[in-house]
């Protein structure tokens, strides 16, 4: 996919993310969260990015920091879902992983997921954790994920991505 800018999210953006958090639901989102991603791009508690083409926003996501656990957390992340498989989701994973180096250097990086997307994850080097079975909706289990983002995984991350 050519063309593509990741770029930080505006207030503009706001019903193009909703649009596509609303094409992944259910299937990857509780029907219940879309009040709870409004609230977040409402009050963007951590830095939120979208993918673009076009001027058109096709995925979004964002990362923070849990200073409970020293680990940075990945927020909210999803492209529309006519667009799956298509390397979006690549995309976006691979520059906010870019730029969690860029600001943080070698730490580690959490998400909870849901069983579909943990392979996603997985290709990248992250770890399944616990599972919690119908935590987001009924059949729609919550996994939890962790990477060690250190200089040898950021490489093959790079080599993975451009090679």
């Amino acid at each position: 996919m050519s063309g593509l800018v990741f770029r930080p999210y505006i207030p503009d953006d706001k019903d193009s993310c909703i649009n596509i958090f609303t094409s992944n639901t259910p299937n990857y989102f509780g029907v219940h969260e879309l009040d709870d991603f409004r609230k977040f791009l409402d009050t963007l508690p951590c830095p939120y990015y979208v993918v673009t083409r076009n001027d058109g926003v096709l995925a979004c996501g964002g990362d923070g920091v849990d200073n409970k656990k020293n680990t940075i957390v990945l927020a909210w992340g999803m492209a529309r879902a006519d667009l799956h498989k298509q390397g979006l989701g690549t995309f976006l994973l691979v520059e906010r992983l870019k730029q969690i180096h860029r600001d943080f250097g070698e730490t580690v990086v959490e998400i909870d997921t849901s069983q579909h997307s943990k392979g996603f994850f997985e290709r990248f080097g992250f770890e399944a954790g616990s599972i919690t079975e119908n935590y987001y909706a009924p059949g729609l289990h919550r996994v939890d994920m962790q990477l060690v983002l250190n200089r040898e995984r950021y490489s093959t991350l790079l080599d993975q991505v451009i090679g």
